[in-house]
Order: C-alpha cells, then sequence, then structure tokens
C-alpha cells in the first residue's frame, strides 16, 4: 500500500543524483528506466543502488514514444501507488513528507483519485513560472499513459485533486538546455504522431504551442484546428488561454 516513485532517463548525469537525493526518502521504491544513456547516468544510478536497496534501474530501447516508456516504468512498480519524477526535477525538502502522507490519507479512506502538482519552472534557480495544475504526476500504479509525446495519464472518471506538493524544474532553463533542439524534437514527434492520430486536440494543442516559439502564424492555425477537435471544457480552456498568449 505503499508509493512508488517512476522515472525514465537518458544522459541526465547533469541533475540525476540531485533528484535522486530529493526522492529517496519520500517514496518506498525508486523504479528508474534508462532509455539510452551514452554519459554517466547509469554508474550515478548503480551507486544509488549499492547504498539503497529500493532503488531499482531497469533499461528500455528508446522507440519515439515516451507514453511506451512511461508505462514501462509503471509495470516495474510493485506499490499500489506512484508519483512520476523526471531527471530535471527536484522535489523540495518541504514537500517530501507530503508524498507519503497523501498516500496514506487516501488508502485509510480506501479511495481513489489522481493528484495534480505545482509545477515550478526554474531558470538560475529562480522560479519563473508556478503552474498549479495541468501535471497529474500522483496516481494509482494500475493506470497507463497515452500520446507519444507530451504524455497524459488516462484516468478515467476517478477524481482530479490538487495537491500542494511542488516539483522544480529546470529543462527549460536556456543556459543549460539547448532549447531550439528540444523544441525540433517535439515538434517532429508531434507531427509524427499527428499522422496516426489527426483527430487528437491535445496533440494539436501541444503543436500550436511548440510551434509559437518558431511561426506564430502556424501556432495560431494549429490552435484553431485543436479547438476544432476538442471535446472537453477543460481542454476548450487550456486552447483559448493558449491563443491569448499568442497576441
Amino acid at each position: 500500500m505503499g508509493v512508488s516513485a517512476a522515472l525514465i532517463v537518458k544522459d541526465s548525469e547533469r541533475c540525476m543524483a540531485r533528484c535522486l537525493d530529493s526522492i529517496i526518502g519520500a517514496v518506498d521504491e525508486v523504479i528508474v528506466v534508462d532509455t539510452g544513456s551514452s554519459d554517466r547516468t547509469i554508474a550515478i544510478i548503480e551507486s544509488y543502488q549499492n547504498k539503497h536497496n529500493h532503488v531499482k534501474l531497469f533499461h528500455f530501447g528508446w522507440i519515439d514514444d515516451f507514453s511506451a516508456a512511461r508505462n514501462y516504468s509503471l509495470s516495474k512498480v510493485t506499490n499500489d501507488w506512484v508519483f512520476v519524477v523526471d531527471s530535471d526535477d527536484v522535489l523540495p525538502q518541504q514537500d517530501q513528507l507530503k508524498v507519503r502522507e497523501l498516500v496514506n490519507k487516501m488508502n485509510k479512506t480506501n479511495e481513489q483519485a489522481v493528484f495534480d502538482i505545482v509545477y515550478d519552472n526554474t531558470i538560475d534557480g529562480v522560479i519563473t513560472e508556478s503552474i498549479p495544475n495541468g501535471y497529474v504526476r500522483l496516481f494509482p500504479a494500475v493506470l497507463r499513459y497515452e500520446d507519444k509525446i507530451h504524455e497524459q495519464i488516462s484516468f478515467g472518471n476517478l477524481k482530479r485533486i490538487q495537491s500542494d506538493i511542488h516539483l522544480l524544474h529546470d529543462g527549460y532553463d536556456f543556459n543549460i538546455i539547448d532549447l531550439k533542439e528540444k523544441k525540433k524534437r517535439n515538434l517532429n514527434m508531434l507531427i509524427e504522431s499527428l499522422k496516426e492520430d489527426n483527430e487528437n486536440a491535445r496533440l494539436w494543442l501541444h503543436l500550436g504551442r511548440e510551434m509559437s516559439v518558431v511561426d506564430k502564424d502556424k501556432a495560431r492555425r494549429y490552435l484553431d484546428i485543436a479547438e476544432t477537435k476538442a471535446k472537453s471544457a477543460e481542454l476548450i480552456k487550456w486552447i483559448r488561454h493558449s491563443k491569448e498568449d499568442l497576441k
């Protein structure tokens, strides 16, 4: 009835130890799936395995599908709840007790729900943007992801609850990350995904958002397409908010 952390990683030597340090005591198990690292990422994870029995390393060949890799990591979880973290995330010290506390509360009442966390984007260690919802990261481990990129957990009719757990994320810090290459990768994956699933409004939304830093006119067209295909009020709201950001 405990909680596992689940991560998919690749070439994360810059931040791997920092991430593991922040979650190692917050969960009962740490599942790390490497998707093809060529740097010291695996050596760093193995050093934590030698010190902590609840750290487990697995390997998954990258197939341009984030959901496939995420779902493989979830298949290795042995607890009823999972807390999904990226290698460039840090769980703040003041929030490290909250993960188990929340899970224990749900277990006592035998409830099932999914929880959003507060996502804090940072540059040079300073929070530049806080996103209070839209990131489901704590949920029953039987659930699975969908979409090859900008993957989302599929939770059906389960209640969605906003938690006060924060994650600090520096994956968009231009001092560290090559944002142009990251955007190019994302755009290519989104375009390929839409060839297979052209009616997916969420993919059109993300294509518009990614394109906004390259070509605002194209971004608007993609967001318009997203709105025509969207069925949920929540998704339509997100699309319209994205359109406002382009003005």
